[in-house]
């Protein structure tokens, strides 16, 4: 999944990313373990959900510095305000896990979707043809003067 954050270079970028109004969740997991290979594919699923509303990282204990809350994989954190609220040993069923979310993220705002703009580059050039400023008011006048 590419919506999600997959590096963290040092404990620093820990912190940095807890400094955010957004909750955050980071989900730990091991490529060569076996729960971690069944559980990552179950919390694709329930994170795509709701990666509107959190920020969501999904990070390999072989290539990100050591969590200090992280002690098996896979592990879940949820994180609101900077302050941890859930710790997940395992990820259990999908419905278990739905709960988790939508208890820690579920009232949060989504991020809105990028809005068209309501004026073009033709309705721009449109309106600057028919503007008539003082001079170009006195050309026309005098042009229609001349036309009579």
């Amino acid at each position: 999944m590419n919506s999600f954050i997959t590096h963290i270079a040092s404990a620093k970028d820990y912190r940095k990313a807890l400094k955010t109004w957004r909750p955050v969740v980071f989900y730990f997991g091991h490529p060569h373990c076996y729960a971690c290979s069944w559980a990552e594919p179950l919390f694709c699923r329930v994170a795509e959900t709701f990666k509107d509303r959190a920020v969501i990282y999904k990070l390999s204990t072989d290539e990100s510095p050591r969590h200090p809350d992280v002690t098996g994989t896979p592990t879940v954190l949820f994180y609101k305000d900077g302050k941890l609220r859930r710790k997940l040993k395992g990820v259990g069923d999908q419905g278990s896990l739905t709960r988790n979310f939508a208890e820690h993220i579920g009232r949060t705002k989504p991020r809105r979707p990028p809005r068209s703009p309501r004026r073009d580059l033709h309705w721009l050039r449109q309106r600057l043809r028919t503007v008539c400023t003082t001079r170009r008011a006195r050309k026309l006048v005098r042009l229609r003067a001349t036309l009579r």
